[in-house]
């Protein structure tokens, strides 16, 4: 199992699985949403808000996946 390290908006250091990613998509400016396939509070997908662009982390998930 290989996790992933990045800033969340709080800049607190979190590790993401590749493997259990349902999407990846932006929320503003120097922010991007990532949704996992465990579920959160009242079953919805848990999300979570890390620093950098849509492309820079879609390119750090599919370099570690490779």
């Amino acid at each position: 199992m290989t996790l992933i390290g990045f800033k969340n908006t709080h800049n607190q250091e979190i590790y993401v699985n590749p493997a259990q990613i349902l999407y990846v998509m932006p929320f503003e400016e120097g922010v991007t949403i990532i949704t996992f396939a465990a579920g959160g509070n009242g079953a919805q997908p848990h999300t979570v808000y890390v620093r950098g662009n849509v492309d820079q982390v879609r390119q750090r998930l599919g370099a570690k996946a490779a």
